[in-house]
């Protein structure tokens, strides 16, 4: 399994001085002469942030597990309901014969109930993992967006007392300027608290889907194949191939549900 991506600290993210200079006159300069102005600086990389902070909804991921635990136990009662029996000229009189059939209809239909829904929880989820990818991957460039924001706002400040020769006395722009950019750095420490969750849910989300994705493709077709058989032949050989397959499908439905280690 993939390891989490640490996230590298925003002073260690390298900018570009083109473009802290860009920042500093398009954003900065502009605010000596309209201070109010500085509530919103930033404001399009923390409002862009908030919009991408939605992990894998951890419901579906459940319903994802909950539907495979079914598929377990479903494959562990197989035996009593697949298990080829014959019958004598009583029993069919009575109509044990029709009874069991029927009971193994029952079983094959509500089986195919479990694996559609499995099986479309799984795409749902597939589906989900790739928006959380992308969405990380606009996060990774919206952080690099903060890092210029934040150097280029402390380069201001170390600047400042340049551009304005006689300050007023109640002047406190470099103070709040100062306070803005601790502010953006507590947001970011925030967010990305926020992104490492994400990126967990994302992992956990990935193994599972890819045991079940195993399973799906090979063991289950595999074990309805050897199902059909055993029926077609009540050879030990046969039956011990269906056995084989049962347990191993089921060995890889639980290994799915475990937590895997990070």
């Amino acid at each position: 399994m993939a390891q989490i991506d640490v996230l590298v600290p925003l002073r260690d993210i390298p900018v570009n001085s083109d473009e802290l200079l860009s920042i500093q006159r398009n954003d900065l300069v502009p605010l000596l002469n309209d201070q109010y102005r500085l509530n919103h600086y930033a404001d399009s990389v923390i409002q862009a942030q908030s919009v991408m902070l939605n992990g894998i909804d951890p419901q579906l991921t459940l319903q994802l597990s909950q539907t495979i635990e079914q598929l377990i136990q479903s494959l562990a009662d197989s035996k009593k309901y697949l298990k080829k029996r014959k019958f004598n000229g009583l029993q069919k009189w009575l109509g044990i014969d029709i009874e069991y059939g029927s009971t193994q209809v029952e079983y094959y239909k509500k089986l195919d109930q479990l694996l559609d829904r499995a099986n479309h929880l799984s795409q749902k989820l597939q589906i989900e993992i790739q928006k959380a990818q992308a969405r990380y991957q606009q996060l990774t460039g919206l952080r690099e967006q903060m890092a210029k924001y934040v150097s280029a706002a402390e380069a201001f400040l170390m600047e400042y007392p340049k551009f304005v020769k006689n300050a007023h006395p109640l002047d406190n722009f470099a103070e709040r300027l100062s306070k803005k950019i601790n502010s953006l750095q507590t947001l970011q420490s925030s967010n990305d608290i926020a992104i490492t969750q994400m990126q967990l849910s994302q992992q956990l989300s990935l193994s599972l889907l890819d045991r079940y994705k195993e399973a799906q493709q090979v063991l289950i077709p595999a074990w309805q194949y050897h199902v059909k058989q055993s029926q077609q032949s009540s050879s030990t050989i046969e039956l011990e191939k269906l056995d084989n397959s049962r347990e191993k499908l089921i060995h890889t439905l639980k290994k799915s549900l475990q937590k895997p280690t990070l």
